[in-house]
């Protein structure tokens, strides 16, 4: 999703809606109470729904009027909530969400979590994406193909993709293969090319025979 993006705000907190119009610089941005505010028809452009679970009578994910939304093309749903929850994230994320993060984060975040979204990748938070990792750590899939993801990678691309894939960060990484940490991100995002993948859940995956 590029270019101009059009921001759409479901919440009945007004403080929370000028949280995010403020932090996303958004003056223009379409305040909503409710679902039936927007009817999939109405979006024919790019478009982010900022939704805020603590809406009352919210439906849930599975509710017919979420679907039109969750899978319309010019539209990306990002829910949020101010006491957020590992559970929660995944079942919003499960249902079509683009991202899940917490409904009062500072406006540094939002923006990160805009314009993931906006490149069209998904966001989660940092401590559900380490618990996830972790799980894929603990998943055994292994096959005579399972090094396979790895055949265009050279030797230290493969040496880095597989300790981010177990979790460890960075610096861990740059300490143990003695090089920069700026070497560490260059080598990543070569990996993330050649394995046309976004982020590390998908690498961790990926290194797991899981995906």
């Amino acid at each position: 999703m590029n270019g101009a993006t059009k921001g759409l705000y479901l919440s009945r907190d007004i403080g929370l809606l000028s949280h995010w119009k403020t932090a996303l610089q958004d003056t223009k941005g379409k305040a909503l109470n409710g679902l039936n505010d927007i009817p999939p028809h109405s979006i024919s452009a790019p478009s982010l729904l900022w939704v805020d679970l603590a809406t009352p009578q919210l439906p849930t994910w599975s509710h017919p009027d979420w679907a039109a939304l969750l899978r319309h093309p010019q539209l990306r749903v990002i829910a949020a909530n101010s006491y957020p929850k590992d559970a929660e994230a995944v079942t919003a994320l499960d249902a079509g969400c683009a991202a899940y993060c917490h409904a009062y984060a500072d406006a540094n975040t939002l923006r990160q979590v805009e314009q993931v979204v906006r490149a069209g990748h998904v966001w989660i938070g940092a401590t559900l994406m380490q618990k996830l990792i972790q799980t894929a750590n603990h998943v055994t899939t292994h096959t005579a193909e399972a090094d396979a993801w790895a055949a265009n990678l050279t030797t230290r691309e493969k040496q880095v993709a597989l300790l981010a894939a177990k979790g460890a960060s960075n610096q861990d990484i740059a300490k143990r293969c003695d090089i920069s940490e700026r070497t560490v991100k260059a080598h990543l995002s070569a990996v993330f090319e050649k394995l046309g993948i976004a982020d590390r859940l998908q690498l961790a995956l990926k290194v797991h025979g899981i995906q």
